[in-house]
């Protein structure tokens, strides 16, 4: 079983560059330790018809979904309407989380006002994913053709909490039977990535059932090895041949 995800992140800011999008890294790390694959991240901006779009193509491609950003308070933060408008959804107030921000009001002696609630809007027939360190909840939603989407906020610290803390635990569950990726890694120092890619030609190197990806940056060129669980015998097999190709550049594994 090969399950793919797609992210979808939503925001004027880091399309301008005002904020930098860390979601593609942290979802398709937590993502590839249990197996599943993130095949596409695409950033928007804060657009309704392009928010419905960007979703409905990605739904129709894989079976995972994830939306981030524009569930804030604002009224810039126009995902829950996107979502409404595609999905033919009622937005509603969930009460739990109504009661959580009230709460959080008072602790610091303030009085929770109306825009605040907003945060605490929800799909109808959504499940509410706790947000441990904000406001805003996430949401799991089922669609008609047995597509999950999961629709959570923008900052990071908000986007992994939920990740790792309602989400991550359940695909667990679901995907049981799916065993994480192998990976090994190879670093070189002292030879350049054009010149691996002529040893590796002339060595007729092409491991079968293993990605290659090459990643040079400082001087240095890192080699990624990696395949399915029932294949790791032939990315071990790779990265015994690569020792003795590069045995002159390489510094560590």
């Amino acid at each position: 079983m090969h399950i793919q995800a797609e992210l979808i992140s939503i925001g004027n800011e880091l399309l301008s560059g005002q904020t930098l999008n860390t979601h593609g890294r942290d979802l398709g790390t937590a993502l590839s330790t249990i197996g599943l694959h993130l095949s596409r991240d695409t950033t928007i901006g804060d657009d309704i018809p392009t928010i419905g779009s960007a979703i409905k193509e990605a739904l129709a491609r894989v079976d995972l979904v994830f939306v981030s950003g524009g569930l804030g308070p604002t009224i810039d933060d126009i995902t829950r309407d996107a979502l409404a408008e595609l999905l033919q959804r009622k937005i509603i107030l969930d009460s739990a989380t109504v009661k959580k921000i009230e709460t959080s009001f008072e602790t610091k002696g303030r009085k929770m006002s109306l825009a605040a609630t907003r945060q605490a809007q929800v799909l109808e027939g959504a499940d509410v994913l706790n947000n441990s360190v904000g406001h805003a909840p996430g949401q799991r939603i089922e669609t008609d053709e047995e597509k999950t989407l999961f629709v959570l906020p923008g900052p990071p610290n908000e986007f992994n909490a939920i990740l790792n803390e309602e989400i991550l635990p359940g695909l667990k569950l679901r995907y049981s039977d799916i065993k994480p990726l192998v990976i090994r890694f190879i670093r070189t120092q002292g030879i350049g990535e054009s010149d691996i890619v002529t040893i590796l030609e002339k060595a007729h190197f092409q491991p079968p059932e293993v990605d290659l990806g090459f990643y040079p940056g400082n001087g240095r060129v890192k080699i990624r090895l990696s395949s399915t669980a029932d294949h790791e015998d032939r990315v071990l097999a790779a990265v015994a041949e690569l020792r003795t190709l590069l045995a002159d550049f390489i510094f560590s594994e």
